[in-house]
């Protein structure tokens, strides 16, 4: 009988702890600083976080939770203490430290019991003749239950903050670096099992992703070493994750061309969605549907900028 595998990608929105780093532009999510970012705001997010968790997969936990804008240790402890409040210790995480200069990072948070970590590590982003630095990619391997061997990637781009020239300029040079370490593990292995999974902050019909990474859109005359979207159905039907002047897709599912055809592991893009139920949902002034964030124009304690997104895979 098939056994279901899940995994979750959900952009935080600034998930910091409440201390001060000298070292990062952290000072507004401090007890004094202009968030006001308190222990009592903290903790509620700890618990929003973990409330989506459980309902994405109730009344379990997912297998596998990728994670972005997370400051520090600290944060994903106070994640995981949480998740695994029962006492079965469970979960478990990989976090590094990036050289990003706000501290916000990617993790990623796993089952002990239905994935073993084999390695992880840290792929450095420096972006070439640019002082500003950004976040690493976050590459984990692991062993599934039935002994499927799974190249986990999580990304965070660059924002699009610094304008559409220089900072699409900063996301070619990621979506590079980035398919440069798939294409390694490809190399090493042909028919291996890739899941990127991350904020692009692009859609997917940017040049960083359609023509940097070469991610396929349609699901016809499969090829194992290719990159498949998918939750490009959902993009076709208007869908997003993050709303700015509409909905946009910013968060996204790739997967080698392996994984579609493998015969030890069940993988369609129908099995992948975007999680967005009412109380993710907010309602302005002008009736326009947004996410429901932590802050908008001061404290709301609601959950992200961005929608989560899920996907299901069958391990044979």
């Amino acid at each position: 009988m098939p056994i279901p595998f899940s995994v979750v990608f959900y952009n935080t929105e600034n998930f910091y702890d409440t201390v001060d780093d000298p070292l990062t532009m952290d000072d507004e999510f401090t007890p004094s600083g202009f968030r006001k970012w308190t222990p009592e705001r903290f903790n509620a997010k700890v618990n929003n976080l973990t409330k989506v968790l459980t309902d994405i997969v109730h009344p379990e936990y997912p297998d596998v939770v990728g994670l972005a804008e997370i400051e520090n240790k600290f944060v994903m402890e106070s994640i995981l203490d949480r998740m695994n409040r029962n006492g079965t210790s469970r979960y478990s995480f990989v976090h590094y430290d990036s050289p990003d200069e706000r501290g916000s990072d990617v993790a990623l948070i796993y089952n002990t019991q239905s994935l073993t970590i084999l390695e992880s590590n840290p792929i450095l982003v420096q972006l070439p003749g640019i002082e500003d630095r950004t976040r690493d990619i976050l590459h984990v391997i692991g062993k599934t239950t039935n002994g499927e061997i799974l190249n986990l990637f999580v990304v965070h781009f660059p924002s699009r903050n610094a304008g559409t020239e220089v900072s699409e300029r900063r996301r070619f040079f990621v979506a590079s670096e980035l398919r440069n370490a798939a294409q390694k593990v490809l190399h090493e292995n042909p028919a291996a099992n890739i899941l990127i999974m991350g904020d692009f902050n692009d859609t997917p019909d940017d040049n960083s992703i359609d023509e940097v990474l070469e991610v396929e859109k349609r699901f016809t005359n499969i090829e194992p070493a290719k990159l498949y979207n998918l939750l490009y159905p959902r993009h076709q039907k208007g869908l997003g994750t993050t709303y700015y002047q509409g909905w946009l897709l910013f968060d996204q599912f790739f997967v080698s061309g392996n994984m579609l055809l493998s015969n030890k592991i069940d993988c369609k893009p129908e099995y992948a969605d975007i999680f967005n139920p009412g109380y993710l949902l907010h309602t302005d002034r002008r009736k326009r549907v947004r996410p429901n964030r932590t802050y908008s124009s001061g404290y709301t304690g609601g959950y992200s900028d961005h929608l989560p997104i899920f996907m299901r895979i069958y391990l044979k």
